[in-house]
């Protein structure tokens, strides 16, 4: 009830003008807004997760953007500026963490359509393997699934459903998975194998998965090429973990770091936590 209530609330004031007034106060223009995205849908992921978004939705967006004439920045101009006291009407930065196919496939024309530059995060251990990132897809496969758990593989299975009811929640399936693979030394060729193995159970077609480089990074070569068309790509770890352990978390940032400047060609600077979990220990 309360999401409802604040929803008419905003449709309430959308209609009296406020967002307008508000967008040209000073309080407004001292102020940078960051949108942050993680993926365009390339089936129907944002039916799944709610970190998708379709399509047309993204390109509303920059409609929007557009046409409130919004001054859309890279994140570095608009630090600088903001820290300086000196940032334009409607300032505005674009973002999308972990840098998936999707963005270069789907958002990457809409943004030069136009002419908004934008941040990408991008965690790299994945980006040289041609496959999908393994507890993504196999979440996805079992939402597809509809609920069942039906897993008939004549491997022993790498879960046990242990809820009240007797079925497990995705959750717990993937974790189990994941520590399945982790205790057999999976590499991301086997595991991706697993994951063909789980959608041939479920009947469902994974060489579209596949085809369509749904939940995959982006590889070397695509990056390069955002980055000399103007994209910003920027620090999110390795392997997409902030582990404990102080030497751990310095090796993410490092084997991140420097697999983004072979291929960029200059070293990143700027860090976004995975997840938005951090720890001041670390």
């Amino acid at each position: 009830m309360l999401r409802i209530g604040k929803l008419a609330t905003l449709a309430v004031a959308r209609r009296l003008g406020a967002f307008r007034l508000v967008m040209n106060t000073p309080w407004r223009q001292n102020r940078l807004l960051i949108l942050c995205y993680h993926g365009l849908s390339m089936r129907d992921e944002h039916e799944w997760r709610n970190l998708y978004v379709t399509p047309e939705f993204f390109r509303g967006r920059l409609q929007l953007l557009a046409r409130l004439r919004c001054n859309v920045l890279t994140i570095a101009g608009a630090l600088a500026r903001l820290k300086a006291g000196e940032l334009p009407p409607r300032s505005v930065v674009i973002t999308f963490d972990d840098g998936f196919y999707d963005f270069y496939h789907l958002a990457y024309p809409l943004l030069r359509h136009f002419g908004f530059p934008a941040t990408v995060y991008q965690t790299t251990y994945y980006s040289d393997y041609p496959f999908p990132i393994f507890n993504l897809v196999l979440s996805y496969l079992l939402w597809t699934a509809g609920g069942r758990q039906d897993y008939r593989s004549s491997d022993p299975l790498p879960y046990s459903p242990d809820a009240p009811d007797g079925r497990a929640s995705h959750r717990q399936i993937v974790r189990t998975f994941r520590e399945h693979g982790r205790q057999r030394k999976l590499t991301p060729d086997q595991l991706n194998e697993l994951a063909a193995q789980v959608a041939g159970e479920f009947e469902i077609d994974y060489s579209d998965i596949l085809r369509l480089r749904m939940f995959q990074l982006m590889r070397p070569a695509e990056i390069a090429e955002l980055v000399s068309g103007g994209i910003d790509v920027q620090l999110h770890t390795h392997r997409h973990r902030t582990p404990a352990d102080r030497a751990l978390f310095s090796r993410e940032i490092r084997d991140n770091r420097e697999w983004l400047a072979r291929i960029t060609g200059s070293p990143p600077d700027h860090f976004c936590y995975p997840n938005g979990i951090q720890n001041p220990d670390c």
